[in-house]
């Protein structure tokens, strides 16, 4: 959202006259051009400056013209810009709360302040702020998804997908708007699997159908033994949780056989996860500029033979690359636990534990079972587990350390109903705005109108992941959420000896973790029924003496495990890529 606003010279010169409720930004006095052309300039010399990049001088021009005409909305708002643009949270929030003091209710400000909420990880005051520029302006572009999306970090699953619903209803052809819904109908468990399914595969089918006419015949030698290039496009190449999950197969794939060229579609600047993993690949590409015909242009020219998508409908994703078929063989891998439902992806790769047979109705994709998903890269300066922590306290402490957002009614029901029973427990929600009181007070609310004591759930803000595991050597055990169970949350979390309990479900979301637990041979903590998941909950926290030994062994088991048998998943996966393109050179296959 920050940097949507950034890209934007200036307001729509509507919008504040148009405003129901907020005035018009005055321009200087009509009898004095002198002055009004004075501010025109400095506001455009400031424009030119924010373009250049020059934050400083950018700012001293939008001051200058303030001081001439301080309701000036264009130079109100493209002040903030220019702070956001140098990295000036702060002051773009006191900028901003400055031009709503001097225009209150004006809609483009308000969303200003809606965006630099939500780049602060609050979500509670990023909805107020989006809901106050909709009461002000009800058609304001991009109002609903934008709603929608802070709704989703609240854990309000049904009002946003309402919200998304009417945004797609003002766009129907937004591909991303369609994309961001279908991400958001994993977490919440509002429609059952076939229904899910069938919302992915018709998004698919209508993107696949606006792009057909870009699609071309593939001009890749069609032998099947010989050296493949592989393309991996992602936005996640970075300080992301899919950096863990990539890295152990990149340490040890076969690059003269298959040699990996890396898509890097992200928006962001690199870093130094960037830096190590380009080491891994033999190509890299800077593609987030880049439209998706542009890509698709760069992936054929490189000739990549097998290309495969890392993000499915996942933040920034390039799966209407995908759609015009750049590569003869398109593969889903690992970074969404669910179809693409893009008929011209080929494959997905996954294992028995996430998709056992008879999964193939809920999928696009033919599935290529491999025996582990994906392996796990731990940080490698990951602190000792240590001894657990109900020893010195006296009661067990629980914890939830996933999106807010994957946590179900259901699961809310659940965790209630284990505090409940296991009075002296505590429990630790890391989410998203955990620092902000609204956010907390929320959540504490979910668990008071449960029966619970508010004062007995401890509400953290997301934070690096050096705290976050040193968080969780204060944690005896951790709660998985349902029906969307974590991921790389769960590796960390096992990593630091803490043993999660997990609800076994129908799709491939629900098994992640109960695969994950079982990979690693921890599998008591997976449960069949949500009676069962509190029972092995409560029985913990009324005899916390097993988990002391669980935390001994844990780290050890998941050294020892698939889930960190690097070489055991390259030769797997690079015997399905193989697999796939002899599958695609067969006599008679035309595609």
């Amino acid at each position: 959202m920050i940097r949507s606003l950034l890209g934007r010279k200036s307001p729509p010169a509507s919008t504040a006259a148009d405003a129901a409720g907020a005035p018009s930004a005055p321009a200087p006095p009509v009898d004095d051009p002198g002055r009004r052309a004075q501010v025109d300039a400095l506001v455009g010399r400031g424009i030119e400056h924010l373009d250049g990049k020059r934050h400083d001088s950018a700012i001293a021009a939008f001051d200058e013209a303030l001081a001439l005409d301080p309701d000036h909305l264009v130079a109100l708002y493209q002040r903030v810009n220019a702070r956001l643009a140098k990295g000036e949270l702060d002051a773009a929030r006191v900028d901003c709360d400055a031009a709503l003091d001097r225009l209150p209710g004006q809609p483009d400000l308000l969303m200003l302040s809606g965006a630099i909420a939500a780049s602060a990880h609050d979500p509670a005051g990023a909805l107020d702020a989006f809901e106050r520029a909709r009461t002000a302006k009800p058609d304001l572009a991009g109002i609903d998804e934008r709603i929608g999306e802070q709704l989703a970090f609240l854990g309000r699953g049904p009002e946003a997908i309402a919200a998304y619903d009417r945004a797609i209803a003002r766009q129907p052809d937004n591909v991303a708007l369609g994309s961001s819904r279908l991400f958001l109908l994993n977490h919440f468990g509002v429609f059952d699997r076939q229904r899910t399914f069938e919302e992915h595969r018709a998004w698919g089918g209508r993107l696949e159908r606006a792009v057909a006419s870009s699609r071309r015949p593939h001009l890749n030698d069609r032998t099947p033994e010989r050296r493949l290039r592989v393309g991996f496009v992602s936005p996640d190449l970075r300080n992301h949780a899919i950096a863990y999950w990539i890295e152990g197969y990149l340490a040890m794939h076969d690059r003269e056989r298959f040699p990996a060229h890396a898509f890097d579609v992200s928006p962001y600047a690199e870093d130094a996860v960037s830096t190590r993993l380009r080491a891994r690949f033999d190509h890299w590409y800077r593609c987030g500029a880049m439209s998706h015909d542009e890509l698709a242009g760069l992936v054929r020219g490189q000739r990549i033979d097998v290309l495969v998508d890392l993000a499915g409908h996942t933040g920034h994703n390039r799966l209407a690359v995908f759609a015009r078929k750049p590569a003869p063989v398109q593969v889903s891998w690992f970074g969404y636990m669910n179809t693409t439902g893009l008929a011209s992806i080929d494959w997905r790769i996954t294992d028995a534990q996430h998709d056992p047979p008879g999964s193939e109705a809920y999928y696009t994709e033919k599935l290529w079972r491999v025996p582990f998903l994906a392996c796990f890269t731990p940080d490698p300066d990951s602190p000792d587990p240590g001894p657990p922590p109900h020893v010195s306290r006296g009661h067990v402490t629980f914890a939830s350390a996933n999106n807010w957002a994957k946590v179900s009614e259901r699961a809310k029901d659940a965790w209630g109903a284990i505090l409940r029973e296991a009075p002296t427990a505590r429990l630790v929600v890391i989410a998203r705005g955990g620092d902000e009181t609204r956010v907390r007070d929320a959540i504490r609310g979910e668990f008071a109108g449960r029966g619970v004591d508010a004062s007995r759930i401890d509400v953290l803000p997301f934070m690096p992941l050096p705290d976050f595991l040193a968080t969780f050597r204060g944690v005896d055990v951790a709660l998985d959420p349902f029906p969307y169970g974590g991921g790389t949350t769960t590796l960390h979390t096992l990593w630091m000896g803490v043993p999660v309990i997990a609800l076994d479900g129908e799709s491939e979301l629900a098994r992640a973790t109960p695969a994950t637990l079982r990979g690693v041979g921890a599998g008591e903590f997976a449960a069949a029924t949500v009676e069962r998941y509190v029972e092995l909950a409560v029985a913990l926290a009324r005899d916390p003496a097993p988990i002391a030994a669980v935390r001994m062994r844990l780290r050890d088991q998941v050294r020892g495990s698939v889930a960190m048998d690097y070489a055991g998943l390259a030769r797997n996966v690079e015997t399905a890529f193989r697999g796939m393109w002899r599958a695609y050179c067969a006599p008679g296959n035309a595609t």
